[in-house]
């Protein structure tokens, strides 16, 4: 890292976390799982969160905090206003998301992880709870800038976090390195890539639409890893 000031994942914390993934990945667990997740039928958030509404590359709007929503957690009305009504919060937010690296993670170096920071910062200053002292949406936050940039920023929340090892949670510098290096290794974006074909090919006629992006799927590999019980579990 060029500037010293960041924190650094550990190399323990990067095989962890590429462990850990790869349990996630294995298909014979994450097919289900990943076609139950982007079921359109289901009450499932995959199918729509990076897809629903226009999704402008250039700014943050209403469809973009909708989306936000379907992954169980709510925006206050202040934040709302100030992302999406003209002046102040929005435009700063706004020129950050512009400004943002145009490859994926996995190509980003760590100039670009700067350029992540800034349009991150800006917008979990701007979904802060009014009147809340340390209000720290950093959930909320994370989830708006992955609706973005689904090829660059990840989701991350508590079970993702804590599912790879990544404490203290909300240490974004970390985390986005380890899912940089999880992103640049070939044998997890194969498992990737095994993962969503099987998804598909054992769809029975269930409408399944799945991400496009890598990194997306990855995450919700992971997060369903622990949320969705074994099918021989949940049949018992």
């Amino acid at each position: 890292m060029a500037n010293d000031e960041w924190s650094r994942p550990t190399t323990e914390q990067l095989t962890h976390a590429k462990s850990q993934a790869l349990l996630a990945l294995q298909t014979e667990r994450s097919g289900w799982r990943l076609r139950r997740y982007y079921d359109t039928a289901g009450d499932y958030a995959g199918a729509s969160f990076a897809t629903i509404g226009t999704n402008d590359a250039s700014v943050i709007a209403a469809d973009d905090l909708f989306a936000v929503t379907l992954l169980s957690v709510s925006i206050p009305a202040g934040a709302a206003r100030l992302l999406t009504e003209p002046g102040g919060s929005s435009d700063t937010v706004n020129e950050a998301l512009r400004a943002l690296p145009t490859e994926s993670l996995r190509d980003v170096e760590d100039g670009g992880l700067r350029d992540m920071e800034t349009f991150y910062r800006r917008v979990k200053a701007a979904l802060a709870k009014a009147g809340v002292e340390n209000s720290n949406p950093w959930v909320t936050a994370s989830k708006l800038c992955a609706r973005k940039r689904p090829d660059l920023l990840p989701v991350r929340d508590n079970v993702v976090c804590a599912l790879l090892g990544l404490l203290p949670k909300g240490n974004y510098q970390v985390d986005w390195q380890v899912f940089r290096h999880l992103m640049r290794d070939q044998e997890v974006l194969d498992a990737i890539e095994a993962a969503a074909e099987t998804a598909m090919q054992d769809a029975d006629g269930t409408l399944v639409v799945i991400d496009r992006e890598p990194l997306r799927i990855l995450d919700a590999a992971l997060w369903c890893s622990v949320i969705m019980p074994d099918r021989v579990e949940a049949t018992a």
